[in-house]
């Protein structure tokens, strides 16, 4: 309009026209759409006239001329807003019948179509034009048209038909975000009037636009609408490639895309976007982050299809299975426990001990056992159930809140040996399976020799074992001393010191690796190996090495005060040769038993 009457003011004319389709938009969505076939078809004879024109240069045309003149992103930052068209598709998507169908083929159709009248366009003006005229000239196909009007009418009626969209089209994508409380005043834009119109949602749009056209002209602008443009198609086939990629079942497009076309277009987005403006491509990907953000604090809906999880999911299980294929090497050891639960309210003050072993990148598995006995009515079953689980995450609690990845199961067998055994023998044959079984010593008989068996059993299997005796009274002291009982030779020296280091580090404690020989003419020898066991194992510097002489029955009483002792335990374990040695010392009190599969060295 500005080029035909340029003693127009560009701001008035605008805003004119601002209004005008803004209460087009107002009355009804239905008007609106009605009104671009109309368009549809003054744009059509508009290129009509613009074919039939007269000629211009009779020279063939130069296609190569005038390449590099202006840099192709700029021009591609011009041209890209021109075939956006599909996310009025989508946006509307609400008002039509079948849009699983209509969109595809709408938005194809019209790809096709805008890309073969560029095409035709471009090389038609190649023709009728020379390059500098077609520089200096930028409404040059009105004074080569057959019939000015028409191709007057044509032009303005694709800007409009333009504006349009917009205005119609972005209210609807207001209202779905409004629905869903994901933007502020979610309530007011999702109102709709009686005519079924989000009113609200048409006017704050609106007013966006008529900032923007206060901002300046399309060209200064251009660069930014490309980035929203190239950010919002660079996500959607981000999101459509990892959703295709993870395998899930649920994805079934009903219009499908090949993997490869997605990423390349998710990919070729983000490399355009930069090409264009990186710094706008910067501030656009950093809105976009903090939206997401945003979106995380705020209490989703459950049935919103949050595909993280399947992410980290199909992460893991790529990682797995290349793990699988590799050798075991004891270098890698953590301590990864599976702990046994009887009554969880009596494991309250032993989750400091697991969390110091485990933290921060080891693994804890809580399983407890519902007997046959209890087993007889499904309902009281259920119940019983709930209720174990719901114990189970309160010992779990403090380990996640502290970053270490803890899990729990219950399961139903004859005892609970028996449902230990099972759960031990199967997480072994898993992917990421408990390499040490951590078992509590108890007060009664019974649980004594459930505790026998089950090491005996577990040693089968390749487990390590712990065997924790939570002093009543002193429970795990200060936290400031730890005794490492060593005796040269032992078959559980490495577990032992992994186990003693870990909780060094975690309670910040002071380490004191002690040794009993039986004579004065022993105490030097073992000076000595303990000397080369500090620098062998790499102890901390203030490590405290102590040797004692006498029988190990007599001289652990007398031994150093410790908040916490560390012995080896006997390949057979003796539950009741635990405990008494468990007493001869006035503090809480581990025992432990080797895979060998750990090395205190390496």
């Amino acid at each position: 309009w500005i080029s035909i009457f340029p003693q127009h003011n560009f701001v008035f004319v605008s805003a004119l026209t601002w209004m005008v389709l803004l209460l087009i938009s107002y009355v009804s969505a239905k008007f609106a759409f009605r009104l671009q076939y109309g368009i549809m078809v003054i744009i059509a004879f508009s290129l009509v006239s613009a074919f039939l024109g007269r000629s211009g240069p009779t020279q063939s045309a130069i296609f190569t001329s005038g390449i590099g003149a202006v840099p192709f992103w700029q021009v591609f930052a011009i041209f890209f807003p021109a075939v956006t068209g599909i996310l009025a598709g989508i946006s509307m998507s609400g008002e039509l019948k079948n849009p699983e169908r209509n969109i595809p083929i709408g938005t194809i159709s019209a790809i096709i179509v805008s890309f073969i009248v560029y095409v035709f366009v471009a090389v038609w003006f190649a023709h009728i034009a020379s390059p500098e005229g077609l520089v200096k000239n930028t409404s040059i196909i009105i004074d080569v048209s057959r019939w000015r009007a028409v191709v007057i009418a044509g032009i303005m009626g694709a800007t409009l038909s333009s504006a349009l969209s917009m205005f119609v089209a972005s209210p609807r994508t207001l209202l779905a975000l409004a629905k869903h409380r994901i933007v502020p005043l979610s309530y007011s834009f999702s109102r709709i009037n009686a005519r079924g119109e989000p009113h609200a949602a048409i006017l704050f749009t609106a007013f966006i636009s008529l900032f923007v056209i206060a901002v300046g002209t399309l060209n200064g602008i251009a660069s930014i609408l490309t980035m929203f443009f190239l950010i919002t198609y660079g996500m959607l086939n981000i999101a459509l490639f990892i959703e295709n990629s993870i395998g899930i079942v649920s994805f079934r497009p009903a219009f499908k895309v090949p993997l490869l076309v997605s990423f390349v277009g998710g990919a070729g987005c983000l490399y355009a976007m930069f090409l264009v403006n990186a710094f706008f491509s910067i501030v656009a990907i950093s809105v976009t982050i903090l939206i997401y953000v945003l979106l995380l604090q705020k209490n989703a809906p459950k049935d919103w299809p949050d595909v993280r999880r399947g992410i980290f999911i199909f992460i893991a299980e790529q990682a797995v299975r290349i793990a699988s294929r590799l050798p075991y090497h004891p270098k890698i050891w953590k301590p990864n426990l599976l702990v046994p639960v009887e009554q969880p309210k009596e494991w309250i003050g032993i989750i400091d001990v697991i969390k110091a072993i485990t933290y921060p990148r080891g693994r804890v598995e809580f399983l407890t056992v519902i007997e046959k006995k209890h087993n007889e009515n499904a309902d009281a079953l259920s119940a019983l159930r709930t209720q174990h689980l719901k114990d189970l995450a309160i010992l779990r609690e403090p380990l996640e809140e502290e970053g270490v990845i803890a899990s729990s199961l219950v399961v139903n067998a004859k005892d609970f040996v028996e449902g230990a055994d099972i759960v031990a023998q199967t997480r072994k044959g898993s992917f990421l399976p408990p390499n040490v079984l951590f078992i509590k010593l108890g007060t009664s008989s019974e649980h004594d020799m459930a505790v026998n068996e089950l090491s005996r059993r577990i040693k089968l299997f390749d487990y390590g074992l712990m065997a924790f005796k939570f002093h009543p009274k002193l429970g795990l002291g200060q936290k400031h001393t730890i005794n490492l009982w060593i005796r040269a030779g032992s078959p559980n020296i490495h577990l032992a010191i992994l186990v003693a280091l870990q909780l060094d580090k975690n309670w910040g404690a002071n380490l004191r690796v002690l040794q009993i020989v039986p004579g004065e003419n022993e105490k030097r020898e073992a000076q000595e190996y303990l000397r080369k066991l500090k620098r062998t194992m790499r102890f901390p510097g203030d490590t405290e090495l102590t040797v004692l002489v006498g029988s190990f029955e007599e001289i652990t009483p007398q031994a150093p005060a410790a908040d916490m002792n560390i012995f080896g335990m006997p390949q057979d374990c003796d539950v009741l040769w635990l405990k008494k040695m468990s007493d001869k010392v006035n503090s809480s009190v581990l025992f432990l038993r080797d895979s060998k599969q750990e090395n205190a060295i390496v």
